[in-house]
Formats: structure tokens, C-alpha cells, sequence
């Protein structure tokens, strides 16, 4: 009795799951939707180009800064 029913359910979802995959959400964010970065927009230059660098400079001052504390604690 137990089997027929996994059989059952393992039928069901075999033959549901392609019409849920067939299902587009209408109002997520698309790749067409994109728009290039506007280099005159000053918002647009300091999150795609000031803020990487900095986050790069200060990463590295932090790296060197744990790395000295590490030999001085040697």
C-alpha cells in the first residue's frame, strides 16, 4: 500500500515539475533590462570605480597591519 503511493507522488511530481520550471516571474530584473554605466552620473563613478579601489587599498593596509601584529607577537 505504502509503495503505490510513492509511486504515486513520484509520478505526480515527474509529470508537474516542467510546467512549474515553465513559470517566468513578470517582474524580476531581466538582462535586457540592463543599462550600461553612465560615467557622467557621479554616482555611477564612485560605486563602480572609487569605492572598489579604496575597498583594494584598505584591504591591503589591513593585511599588512595583521601581518605585523602576527611577527610582533613572535
Amino acid at each position: 500500500m505504502r509503495a503505490s503511493i510513492h509511486k504515486i507522488k513520484y509520478a505526480a511530481f515527474l509529470f508537474l515539475t516542467p510546467f512549474l520550471y515553465a513559470q517566468k516571474p513578470t517582474h524580476s530584473p531581466n538582462p535586457q533590462d540592463n543599462t550600461p554605466i553612465d560615467f557622467n552620473n557621479l554616482f555611477d563613478v564612485i560605486v563602480f570605480i572609487v569605492l572598489p579601489i579604496l575597498m583594494f587599498i584598505f584591504y591591503i593596509l589591513w593585511r599588512k597591519q595583521v601581518k605585523k601584529n602576527r611577527d610582533n607577537k613572535n
